[in-house]
């Protein structure tokens, strides 16, 4: 037996060459699919994410914060990449975090 490489007909590669092109398309289909998923997922962590409650203190509404569902799908966002903006304390008296920072009488 010879070590030299077995010689393809013509035939062989365009059946070769139809196969790779069948399995790169396959992957592409893939790869589509799978970028659905993950917007359709980001989307509706981005909902979750921006859910808030209000906090009352002495029967007056002081704020609103995150709520627990919203830190956890931040915290799924983050992880796969996602750059939103924080989960958090949002209101203040009233206030939002820019008008407070803009405020002198803190």
């Amino acid at each position: 037996m010879s070590d030299l490489p077995k010689m393809l007909s013509k035939r062989e590669i365009e059946l070769e060459e139809l196969e790779e092109a069948k399995y790169v398309q396959s992957l592409r289909d893939d790869i589509e699919k799978l970028q659905e998923q993950l917007n359709n997922a980001k989307k509706a962590l981005t909902e979750i994410s921006s859910t808030r409650q209000e906090i009352w203190r002495g029967g007056t509404l002081v704020g609103l914060e995150a709520t627990e569902d919203a830190k956890i799908a931040y915290d799924a966002l983050a992880a796969i990449g996602w750059d939103g903006c924080p989960v958090g304390l949002i209101v203040k008296n009233g206030l939002t975090k820019e008008e407070l920072e803009g405020s002198d009488d803190e």
